[in-house]
């Protein structure tokens, strides 16, 4: 147990450390708004779609044929969409504030899944385990993206553009990158090691930097005013999404590198993405924003528990 112990918090404590640094940073004002918005661009952009490409080309033909691996975005699918239902159900029935539903809806289900995940995977079982998380970003952030109009459209103000809204998502770095990568597996196509070595260093600045950056922007002075709807999206979340996919992951025989996709998919605190996409439509921008705050922070504790007890359970 107590080896279980130490190999959850040394996948939890980098994030817990960077994300430290990051707000410390910020106190001491050595960044402000404008220049973590800058920075947080060219992560997003730039330094994080490499790190995905890279992982995806990387993969065989085979992983993306694989039984196993068709199955796991099925089910990611399927609980995923399924739980969408489910909260749009509950949320229209119990949040007064229009603004606020869909807000809630995409912070209860969109997972921060590149930033949170490839770092785990990494941590516990290496290049094999960056490559099945890899598979799962492939799957799940066009998923996350197109549930996320369909949930936003409803809501949209009427000065909001749905055809930007759209554009947004068809310009995403990160969709392109995912794109490419498989192309280049389906096609054959090899990264020549003189590109690949300056790609595989620019890839490596995404992760710590943006887990910087996040801690730098954290604010918690108005978290208070919101605080229930916090407390419920972030349960939902961090707790019950992941719940209801690991439970079905088990029972469907997943285990080690898959079933950590599961968890870093439904189990990974709330996209930044989601907030500029409620911006957009003039939705409650002030709660997406706190929801993305709360839901990091408490991921560090809900992503030790979630490991320790699955390690010790032996499913990881």
């Amino acid at each position: 147990m107590t080896s279980n112990l130490l190999l959850s918090l040394n996948v939890v404590f980098p994030i817990f450390f960077m994300m430290s640094v990051g707000y410390l940073i910020r106190k001491l004002n050595m960044v402000d708004d404008h220049s973590l918005t800058i920075m947080n661009n060219l992560v997003f952009r730039v330094f994080m779609a490499i790190l995905l490409f890279v992982n995806v080309s990387k993969m065989d033909i085979g992983a993306l044929v694989d039984i196993q691996n068709l199955t796991l975005i099925l089910l990611l699918y399927g609980v995923i969409t399924s739980m969408v239902l489910f909260y749009f159900l509950i949320y229209r029935k119990t949040v007064s504030d229009i603004n606020k539903v869909p807000v809630m809806i995409q912070g209860s289900y969109r997972a921060n899944l590149i930033l949170f995940g490839i770092p785990m995977a990494t941590a516990l079982y290496g290049e094999n385990g960056a490559g099945i998380i890899s598979i799962a970003i492939a799957g799940a952030i066009p998923l996350f993206n197109v549930l996320a109009i369909l949930i936003l459209e409803g809501y949209a103000n009427k000065n909001a553009s749905k055809k930007k809204l759209v554009m947004s998502i068809l310009k995403n770095p990160l969709i392109i990158s995912c794109f490419l990568g498989i192309m280049f597996v389906v096609l054959g196509i090899k990264i020549p090691n003189l590109l690949l070595k300056p790609l595989v260093s620019m890839g490596g600045v995404a992760t710590p930097l943006a887990f910087i950056i996040l801690g730098a922007t954290l604010k918690f002075s108005s978290l208070i005013k919101n605080l229930k709807f916090i407390f419920v999206a972030s349960f939902m979340k961090l707790i019950i999404l992941p719940l209801v996919a690991i439970t079905l992951g088990i029972k469907f025989g997943f285990v080690n590198e898959h079933l950590l996709a599961i968890l870093g998919a439904t189990g990974s605190p709330i996209a930044i993405a989601s907030f500029i996409m409620v911006k957009e439509i003039g939705g409650d921008e002030n709660l997406a924003a706190e929801l993305i705050v709360s839901s990091s922070v408490l991921s560090i504790f809900t992503l030790f528990v979630w490991i320790f007890s699955l390690k010790t359970l032996g499913f990881l």
